[in-house]
């Protein structure tokens, strides 16, 4: 005859090595994710910093060239209107042009030269994501 002890400790021993087991399995999971963990974390940096660097000579290079256009003093002009009555040669298909002054040259291409620059930056924050999108995605 089967004592029924025996199959209630015999559960009981079951349970206690299966619930011992799927903690030990949990906590080696958990360690292995957490240095894969550490590892994706190593390499985000390293790409960051590598894109630093090179986001950093892009704007070196930018304020370089910036800083050369604008020594050079350039001159711009606009077209203007003639009015009815002032005579306009005809090389100039009856219009006539007006040179800008040095201030207003210099901050219309101050304003051109601070578009490029937000664009470089967005184009660098889509760099920048779709690198993290792939590293996450395990392209690379």
């Amino acid at each position: 005859m089967i004592n029924p002890w025996m199959i209630l400790g015999a559960i009981a021993a079951a349970l206690i090595v299966y619930t011992t087991g799927h903690h030990a399995g949990y906590v080696q999971k958990d360690k292995e994710d957490q240095a894969l963990i550490a590892k994706k974390n190593g390499e985000m940096v390293k790409m960051k910093d590598e894109q630093d660097a090179k986001d950093a000579n892009i704007k070196q290079e930018f304020e370089t060239k910036l800083s050369g256009v604008l020594a050079s003093r350039p001159r711009l002009f606009v077209t203007t209107t003639t009015k009815s009555g002032c005579a306009a040669s005809a090389a100039n298909n009856g219009k006539e042009t007006a040179e800008l002054d040095g201030q207003t040259v210099e901050d219309l291409i101050r304003l051109v030269a601070e578009g490029d620059r937000a664009i470089i930056e967005l184009n660098s924050c889509i760099d920048r994501y779709n690198q993290v999108k792939e590293t996450l995605s395990g392209n690379r």
